[in-house]
């Protein structure tokens, strides 16, 4: 089963779902799963090279010994969405964009998650722990 996890700008949220279900999933060789962003606000890039602004989101995964720091954040295309068996959006759905083409699959499951972009260490590790959490679902 290909699972597809998004969330805006593929810097968090997406990755940490994308990295905990892989990483602690019973199931996880089931599996192939990617991460992708509804919009990226940079070009596509590692979530290491877009330090200092990802230090709590690669320090709270690697609290956990999950290391995120290589992964590069991508744009989702149609393609990605025709590729996917069932999507996970981890956004806030009331402010984050999501292409029409996202809404049109027949299995998406929306994860309501607040953005970790600026906020503190401790939001940053709520907010991974919510997903972590969240993650049984699929």
């Amino acid at each position: 089963m290909n699972i597809l996890f998004l969330c805006r700008g593929n810097v968090a949220r997406s990755q940490m779902a994308a990295s905990l279900f892989q990483e602690f999933s019973d199931n996880g060789d089931k599996y192939t799963v990617k991460s992708a962003g509804t919009k990226l606000s940079e070009p596509e890039a590692s979530i290491k090279s877009l330090r200092p602004k990802t230090n709590n989101v690669i320090e709270s995964m690697q609290e956990i010994d999950v290391d995120i720091s290589k992964k590069t954040r991508e744009e989702v295309t149609p393609e990605m969405i025709s590729w996917a068996d069932k999507v996970f959006l981890v956004l806030n759905s009331k402010k984050d964009p999501i292409p029409e083409f996202v809404t049109d699959h027949s299995d998406v499951t929306v994860w309501e998650t607040q953005d970790v972009k600026g906020r503190s260490i401790d939001f940053t590790r709520q907010v991974r722990d919510e997903i972590n959490k969240s993650k049984k679902s699929c």
